[in-house]
């Protein structure tokens, strides 16, 4: 049975220009190669391929695209090697093949392996971005048929799709797969949410259609009328997921309780003035129908004149009026050009055969298609991610940064040009100081944010106007750090202490850090020989080394909590006039108990089946992170990666290993001090601010002092780990009239 003529036959009609005859060859060597491969459906393995090329003609693919997709798990799942595929078909489809069969091993966990793998991906991005394309079509077939696959693996593989490849999808601006993948994985990770929202959206659909037939039938009037010839008017629905988070962000329990659930689109055609694109006509449309219908000022987004920075352009409007007089809820409405439609449902794929012109330009290379203007523009935070992977060997640190500035929501900020910015959300005057250039960001000394003078600290808003003031003698503080969301703006303000500072002096910063942190839970500052860092991290220091270690802590290149965590162990740094709150049931054989915890709430390189039990030597807790050891013929010890017996083991023995996601680590009450100037809302904020963090107040007592000053003695939190307490601390330090926060022992 050939499965490739349907397909094939999309291509001619799409693409004639390509060399079918070397296509229908990739198609054979994949079938030919995968032959008696069978798929979890059963079905033969060659149907996944051709479905991915299937999904792939969607974004205008080259040849060479179509080539790799279609062999694109020849290298890894069959006999055929590398150098074959780039002997059959050439250096360009055997490396994006390579980057495929790379990328084929990303999970979702962060651990060594799951960072290296991630590492690859942005490396591959950086190089060629229609690897990462073909990647995201292959995965979307893969979640289509997700239901074939082992339950176990179904959550994994939901959660690595929501967590790693749907964000980047949304980055790239590729809005149509952006939601499929999303509604697939929704609908494996929340079934019972998913068949609700389903219903809901059903049922809702039925009653609607004949409104959202009447709404397009007036708006295709009134734009007639207006004078416009070439045009469409279409619907669109939200998704299920998107619908489930907006319920869920707003405590809605009903879809009828949402009135953006659908939206008008104006699409006109694309007009050009002395050789360039025209947008005049789009705000011609929103003239028309804000003529016709009271638009909601706070409603209205120019994405044109300020596109999102994943390069999404459209006018946003929302009308109230439009519909049967017995509605009387508002209605948005889309307007843009057809390119601008090709461009939000493409995203970045609408770029790379689709230049200037408009016109297809098959054959295009890779370093042609780096080279594009409109493509560029979508290339640069990937490019600013590769080249901090040189600078970032931790990787606990890579995942922190990659999902601070990838996988998080994304704002817009302008200079006072214009110009736009691309920040996450979060981020402060510094780091887009950082953004337009690092002079800038060495040099500042004031910012100020529409027009008005804001902290340095500042979190900026979708949007915001900023402007930094710099001064020739102005330079980088180590207080920066703490607040600074991207990570560019910290690899250079860590680059400006290595090439700049002087030794002594981040010397001296270094101790004041260290001994602030110390300070916060109460322990003895560091005395003149710095004994307590003689035997740092199992290793004998000499003088020279402490006072090393001091300098990477004031060069930013060790953060002090870090360094807390391996001087104490983890009960004492939590233990202050506190109790485990939640503890495991105590059992009489100690040993047995731990080894049950490991067989119900471990999970050992995506397998629960393994037979599993807990180290004693270190004793690894929920929250601890872990690593398998495979014993022989005793299935797998979990231990803790920093227990010191693991780290003598052989590496090849080693398996990663992670705590099941409903599984709860420790939490322990806490006392703080909290010395504070008095102010009406004081309380509130403080409050607010544990809220939002997901810390409980567990206790509360205030005393009075002089002079207004008030002193929390008793004020006690439940705390999942040092990490959330120095967060915490460092919050609450941040709060006006706030003077001091200590932990007590």
């Amino acid at each position: 049975m050939n499965f490739f003529a349907p397909v094939l036959d999309r291509i001619k009609k799409q693409s004639p220009s390509y060399d079918m005859e070397r296509i229908v060859r990739a198609y054979e060597y994949a079938r030919d190669a995968h032959e008696g491969q069978k798929r979890f459906s059963g079905e033969p393995y060659i149907i996944h391929p051709v479905a991915v090329v299937d999904i792939l003609l969607d974004y205008n693919p080259d040849e060479e695209m179509i080539i790799a997709a279609l062999l694109h798990d020849v290298s890894e799942d069959t006999d055929r090697t590398l150098v074959q595929i780039e002997a059959e078909f050439g250096p360009k489809v055997a490396y994006m093949v390579q980057g495929l069969e790379k990328l084929s091993k990303v999970r979702s966990r962060i651990d060594e392996p799951y960072a290296e793998n991630l590492r690859r991906m942005f490396v591959h991005m950086a190089a060629d971005f229609r690897i990462i394309i073909i990647k995201l079509c292959d995965r979307l077939h893969n979640m289509s048929t997700l239901e074939y696959v082992k339950p176990h693996k179904q959550e994994r593989i939901a959660t690595e799709t929501l967590d790693v490849y749907v964000p980047i999808a949304a980055r790239l601006g590729i809005y149509n797969l952006k939601s499929k993948l999303e509604d697939l994985c929704f609908e494996f990770l929340e079934p019972e949410h998913y068949e609700n929202v389903k219903e809901q959206l059903s049922s809702y659909s039925r009653m609607t259609d004949p409104l959202i037939l009447d709404i397009k039938k007036t708006l295709t009037k009134c734009l007639a009328g207006g004078g416009f010839k070439k045009f469409k008017v279409e619907a669109r629905l939200k998704s299920l997921y998107s619908i489930h988070v907006k319920l869920s962000r707003k405590s809605l329990s009903s879809v009828d309780e949402i009135y953006d659930i659908f939206a008008m689109r104006i699409i006109l055609q694309d007009q050009k003035k002395d050789g360039r694109e025209y947008t005049g006509h789009l705000y011609e449309a929103l003239g028309v129908i804000h003529g016709m219908w009271a638009p909601l000022q706070q409603r209205f987004k120019d994405y044109i004149a300020v596109p999102k920075p994943n390069g999404y352009r459209s006018l946003h409007t929302t009308v109230v009026g439009l519909g049967p007089k017995s509605r009387n809820q508002p209605t948005e409405i889309q307007i843009r050009t057809e390119s601008m439609h090709g461009e939000a449902e493409r995203g970045v794929a609408s770029h790379w055969l689709y230049g200037e012109t408009g016109g297809a330009t098959a054959g295009m290379d890779a370093e042609e298609i780096r080279n594009s203007s409109k493509f560029g523009e979508r290339l640069g935070w990937v490019k600013a991610l590769n080249s901090l992977q040189e600078e970032v060997s931790n990787n606990e640190e890579f995942i922190d940064d990659l999902h601070r500035d990838i996988f998080h929501r994304r704002i817009f900020v302008l200079t006072p040009a214009g110009d736009v910015q691309d920040l996450p959300a979060g981020a402060t005057p510094i780091d887009f100081a950082y953004a337009v250039h690092s002079e800038v960001g060495n040099h500042c000394a004031m910012a100020k944010v529409n027009d008005a003078i804001v902290p340095l600290d500042y979190e900026l808003q979708n949007g915001n106007v900023v402007e930094i003031i710099t001064r020739d003698n102005a330079e980088p503080n180590q207080y920066w750090l703490s607040f600074v969301k991207t990570s560019s703006a910290k690899s250079k303000i860590k680059g400006w202490f290595r090439s700049n500072a002087d030794p002594q002096k981040i010397l001296r910063e270094g101790r004041e850090i260290l001994n602030k942190h110390l300070e916060q839970i109460s322990k003895a500052p560091l005395d003149a020989d710095l004994q307590l860092l003689k035997n740092y991290g199992g290793c004998k220091l000499t003088l020279k080394d402490r006072e090393e270690l001091l300098r990477d802590i004031g060069r930013g290149m060790l953060y002090p909590n870090v360094v807390i965590k391996t001087l104490f162990p983890a009960e004492e740094l939590l233990r202050s006039r506190s109790r485990i709150i939640e503890i495991k049931k105590k059992k009489q054989d100690k040993k047995k108990a731990i080894e049950e915890v490991g067989k119900n709430e471990v999970v050992v390189d995506g397998y629960t089946d393994f037979p599993i039990k807990m180290a004693t030597c270190c004793q690894p807790n929920p929250g601890d992170a872990i690593i398998g050891y495979i014993t022989r013929g005793r299935g797998v010890t979990v231990h803790k990666k920093a227990c010191k017996v693991i780290n003598n083991r052989k590496t090849e023995r080693l398996i990663a290993a992670h705590w099941r996601k409903d599984v709860a680590a420790p939490t322990y009450r806490v006392s703080l001090e909290v010395v504070m100037q008095d102010r009406i809302g004081l309380l509130s904020d403080i409050s607010c601010l544990t809220s939002q963090m997901g810390i409980n107040i567990t206790k509360m007592a205030l005393n009075e002092a002089t002079n207004s000053t008030f002193i929390f003695r008793e004020f006690e939190v439940a705390i999942k780990d040092y990490d959330q307490l120095a967060r915490l601390i460092q919050k609450i330090q941040e709060v006006p009239n706030v003077k001091s926060v200590k932990k007590l022992d």
